[in-house]
């Protein structure tokens, strides 16, 4: 399954272009865990948010409401993942969940050099394609 949800992770960078950084985090009967990234900078981002314990991903998966970071500049939430993205050299984030089933929750973490970089629609079709990456999760645990 990692290398799927590797592939997936990389199609949603490429989807929304050359400045954009994806990963997928995971919360698995209550545990939090990186999955998979199309960056080392965005996987070491989601490392520290599953540490912290918090970040605009686990934001997402407890509300199941899309977050988005226009600016990590004055945002004061999450400082512990804030800072790791901005010393990353991030600029802007967005978090989207998925439930998969019962005991799991994903959502794709996307990241940009950019200041608010996505647009409305690029943003509706990253939420439809963390939905594909939920059902791939859930088909892989149910076999």
């Amino acid at each position: 399954m990692q290398t799927d949800i590797d592939e997936y992770a990389r199609g949603a960078a490429a989807r929304l272009g050359p400045s954009t950084f994806c990963s997928i985090t995971l919360r698995y009967h209550g545990e939090l865990g990186f999955v998979a990234s199309s960056d080392e900078r965005a996987k070491q981002c989601d490392m520290v948010e599953v540490r912290a314990g918090e970040g605009p991903c686990v934001e997402a998966m407890r509300t199941l409401q899309g977050v988005l970071v226009p600016d990590l500049h004055p945002d004061p939430r999450w400082p512990v993942w804030r800072q790791a993205a901005l010393d990353a050299g991030f600029r802007s984030a967005a978090a989207l969940p998925a439930v998969a089933d019962d005991v799991t929750t994903v959502a794709i973490n996307l990241y940009s050099d950019v200041l608010d970089p996505w647009a409305h629609e690029p943003l509706l079709a990253m939420d439809a394609y963390i939905q594909e990456i939920a059902e791939a999760i859930r088909t892989r645990l149910g076999s």
